[in-house]
């Protein structure tokens, strides 16, 4: 299925809120996705399908068709620093990748929502917008943090600052995501801060009316 067919099976799931994250590199998407899984939602976060499906036969076959050599280590695996470097310095390259990857890494997502009992489903997706993937959810929630914050997090998880200037010009400025979202988390205190308004987004949306 290509993505427009993997989104409308998304929309057709009944007795599902079904919720894209997303938010600028370094902006507290993976602590929001955690808070919401121990509130009892049920989480998927497409960064961890994304490394599933490089290791994939499906995924490793098309990569290795659309992709030269200096992306695979000398066992014949994908080196993802490689091929991270080589996309995020190169667009039409990091386009050929999504192209691969996006319709694989959906229809992962879709098979875990199918299964799952929990109504309240929460979906990290870093490039929710970039991909127009925003038809796939009934709610877009955007992670807001200040750049010098941003900038202070991603060196505690051993970026430079050149590391997150490379991988933010690779999407949507932190304010176009935000304007683009249908609710924003702000980020910018401490954990216990934002612990106290995933609570309250998560208490709206298991009282949010479902859709006829």
């Amino acid at each position: 299925m290509n993505i427009k067919d993997i989104c409308r099976e998304f929309r057709k799931l009944k007795g599902k809120t079904i919720v894209g994250l997303t938010g600028a590199p370094a902006s507290g998407k993976s602590a929001v996705l955690d808070r919401f899984g121990k509130l009892g939602a049920f989480c998927v976060s497409t960064d961890a399908l994304a490394k599933e499906v490089l290791t994939s036969r499906a995924g490793y076959n098309r990569i290795s068709k659309s992709f030269s050599s200096g992306v695979f280590l000398k066992d014949g695996s994908i080196d993802r620093n490689k091929l991270a470097k080589e996309v995020f310095s190169d667009k039409s390259k990091r386009k050929r990748l999504e192209r691969i990857l996006h319709p694989l890494i959906l229809g992962r997502a879709l098979a875990l929502i199918e299964k799952s009992n929990e109504k309240l489903i929460i979906v990290e997706v870093p490039l929710l917008f970039e991909a127009g993937l925003e038809k796939c959810f009934a709610l877009t929630v955007c992670v807001e943090t200040p750049g010098k914050l941003r900038l202070r997090r991603a060196a505690a998880r051993g970026w430079s600052s050149g590391e997150l200037k490379r991988r933010s010009a690779a999407q949507f400025t932190a304010g176009k995501k935000a304007a683009l979202a249908d609710v924003l988390i702000s980020n910018d205190g401490s954990l216990k801060d934002l612990w106290k308004r995933v609570d309250w987004l998560h208490g709206f949306l298991k009282n949010r009316p479902e859709k006829k």
